[in-house]
């Protein structure tokens, strides 16, 4: 396919592959919006494999040093069906290619998992932490961000282009990535963000752990404004990134001082009960989200029995029961709460309407309640 010499000496071998390339891909798409679920899991196995021939091209291309500044380039615009980029069949398969990219030493190599122009996507966001493309726990996007990190063109402008990727960021910081350490001291260095809060979350994510630490201390003799931000307490408002761990909050919320916080969002995490020992620990708190977390039962009851001051609470689309949710009936200061898509009875919202004084704003939707 590509020669015995280290160049290939046909330069159309290549386009003409990936367009061969791009094609199957598209077939195999439309192949599978044509067939109606039933017939699709009797007739496309050898379907699959035709696919998966094809993902194995493009992985041989990528690992032609030659080849591999054209081919990335040729892909970096994602020219791939929506379909494909949801499924792991494709995802799981074309990681293989992309590890070749971002592992490059040459900047227009690697520099192609970034979006073809600024405002557009690339295959650094599609991969990043709770991106649509992530099923390795953020390990291809890591590897990513590490050459990118190291890149000698174009890194401040990178970081300044990447202020969304904070938040997973902070979540494989917490994993000890140093990757993810770099870029968030380089955040703080190059103060791309002005909200206090948020550059509080980069701090205590920092100082959760040694190397975290080291690297903070280093940006700090750069940056003396981070040192007076730090003094004047822990921040008042905190959201963990998807996919954060009972363990991950538990290692975070011991790297400081968090008295002065009034405001946890763990929506969308893979929190449980378990963290309730660690919220516990905030008595200043008054808002918190668990939208979709698996914090039960267990944990009302800690929380009721703890949290004071809480006025806000968001368990829609968690576990719990009525079991749990009658504990709701002594946090008298509760003024808003969210039980959409629970296990509510009709019996217990009776209950918390006549214990809470305050509740003023109650969503009930997708529950037994009609209201």
């Amino acid at each position: 396919m590509h020669g015995v010499s280290s160049t290939c000496p046909h330069p159309r071998v290549l386009p003409n592959l990936v367009a061969v390339c791009l094609a199957a891909v598209y077939n195999y798409y439309e192949y599978r919006r044509n067939w109606d679920q039933n017939s699709y899991r009797s007739s496309t196995e050898g379907e699959d494999n035709r696919l998966l021939c094809f993902i194995d091209m493009m992985e041989t291309m990528s690992e032609f040093d030659d080849w591999r500044p054209s081919l990335s380039s040729l892909l970096q615009p994602i020219p791939f069906p929506d379909d494909a980029l949801s499924e792991d069949i494709f995802t799981g398969n074309a990681r293989r290619a992309l590890v070749h990219f971002a592992t490059d030493a040459r900047c227009d190599v690697h520099q192609s998992v970034l979006g073809i122009r600024e405002g557009k996507e690339g295959w650094f966001h599609l991969y990043c932490p709770g991106g649509i493309a992530c099923d390795d726990d953020g390990e291809l996007f890591a590897l990513m961000l590490k050459m990118l990190m190291q890149c000698c063109c174009r890194r401040k402008t990178f970081i300044m282009n990447s202020v969304k990727m904070v938040s997973p960021c902070m979540l494989l910081a917490l994993r000890e990535n140093e990757a993810a350490m770099e870029f968030l001291c380089a955040v703080l260095e190059f103060e791309v963000i002005d909200d206090n809060d948020v550059k509080m979350q980069i701090i205590t994510t920092l100082q959760s752990t040694s190397v975290g630490k080291r690297k903070y201390a280093i940006t700090c003799e750069k940056q003396i404004a981070l040192k007076e931000l730090q003094q004047k307490g822990g921040p008042k408002k905190l959201t963990l990134p998807p996919k954060s761990t009972d363990a991950d909050l538990s290692k975070l919320l011991s790297s400081g001082s968090f008295g002065n916080m009034e405001c946890l969002s763990l929506a969308f995490t893979q929190v449980t009960s378990e963290c309730a020992k660690e919220l516990i620990k905030l008595p200043s708190l008054r808002y918190l989200n668990l939208w979709s977390t698996q914090f039960g039962d267990q944990g009302l009851q800690l929380l009721s029995e703890h949290l004071p001051k809480l006025e806000v609470l968001n368990l829609c689309e968690t576990p719990v029961t009525d079991k749990g949710l009658q504990c709701l009936s002594t946090m008298k200061t509760l003024w808003k709460l969210n039980l959409n898509s629970t296990n509510l009875s009709p019996l217990t919202f009776e209950i918390l309407k006549e214990s809470l004084p305050k509740l003023a704003q109650v969503d009930v939707r997708y529950t037994d309640v009609v209201w």
